[in-house]
């Protein structure tokens, strides 16, 4: 589907057109495509099948800027129940210095905000040139993360979105689809007190921005069917744990890696009926842990699990070693 946004004028004088472009689209897919192939593999797996409308319920919007029939720019975003992933911004070098991204950018947050959008992610060179733009836009650095440049940007019009977004309700355990990579993404880059080793598998510590760890596990693993994931949904749309179990290729696949990511609102209770739901193909299964979480620690003994191993100073926070516990079922 594709809407005419705006039609602007560059600095050289020439005419822009921007289109919004939300996937599937049969006729964008043969620019969008080869426009954006430099991003790799599992970036190139998401935006063929977004296109051709295989992300289940995941919102693709691509914002193009069209001199002529030349595609000339491209800002992406991925986007759930309000919450998004900005990113593959990219501007043909035969048009950099025109101000094209300038003016993609501008509709496109307009167009967010206008769909009830509520708060964008990305990721970035700190102080860098597209830093500074995406600061005048109302990005702001996210507390505790652990890359400077991650950056947020919440719509101003609910300024409690994520507390409400993330309050304890009821919840059901669902089969991680594509719909769910802002959920987790959102969910992952929200401070955890006292607690940094949360997911060995897509490294998140503490905080993370999982823009890439997300994709690349839906576009090269989630077909595998020795791996698994799921989300625990609240009422409210949110992911509020998410969990994956796969073989661990450090021991040549002979144990699996559990790992799972949860919200502090939610308890050993929550996570117990997740954790259940993850299948471990009658392999030994190992699950890492900071010995100061104590729900997830909680939950892990629930369902059979035992700590295996003391670690010792498996990992700094704060400049201060740590130590890592290793359970075993």
């Amino acid at each position: 589907m594709r809407s005419l946004l705006a039609t602007v004028t560059l600095k050289t004088g020439e005419e822009m057109q921007i289109e919004h472009v939300l996937a599937p689209d049969s006729e964008r897919k043969e620019q969008i495509r080869p426009f954006l192939q430099h991003k790799g593999s599992y970036w190139g797996a998401h935006i063929a099948a977004a296109l051709e409308g295989e992300c289940d319920e995941l919102e693709t919007h691509f914002y193009i800027g069209l001199i002529g029939d030349e595609m000339a720019g491209n800002i992406m975003t991925v986007e759930s129940k309000g919450a998004g992933i900005f990113g593959h911004v990219n501007t043909l070098e035969a048009h950099r210095r025109k101000g094209v991204c300038s003016h993609i950018m501008q509709y496109q947050m307009e167009d967010f905000r206008a769909r009830n959008g509520r708060v964008l992610l990305l990721g970035t060179g700190y102080q860098s040139a597209a830093y500074h733009i995406y600061e005048s836009y109302g990005f702001t650095d996210w507390a505790g993360a652990e890359s400077r440049g991650c950056m947020r940007y919440d719509n101003p019009v609910e300024p409690g979105f994520e507390s409400r977004f993330f309050a304890h309700t009821s919840t059901k355990v669902v089969s991680a689809e594509w719909r769910h990579w802002a959920l987790v993404a959102l969910l992952a880059h929200i401070p955890f007190p006292d607690v940094r080793l949360r997911s060995v598998l897509m490294s998140v510590w503490g905080v993370a921005l999982l823009e890439g760890g997300y994709c690349k596990f839906m576009a090269e693993t989630a077909k595998d069917p020795a791996a698994s994931a799921f989300a625990l949904e609240s009422e409210t749309g949110a992911v509020v744990a998410f969990a994956t179990c796969v073989p661990d290729n450090r021991w040549r696949g002979e144990v699996n890696l559990l790992d799972i990511v949860y919200h502090p609102n939610y308890t050993r209770l929550d996570l117990i009926p997740l954790l259940d739901a993850v299948p471990c193909h009658d392999k030994p299964t190992h699950c890492y842990a900071d010995p100061r979480d104590r729900e997830k620690i909680a939950a892990l003994e629930q369902v059979g699990f035992r700590r295996a191993a003391v670690i010792p100073r498996l990992f700094t926070q704060n400049d201060v070693y740590r130590d890592g516990w290793l359970f075993l079922r």
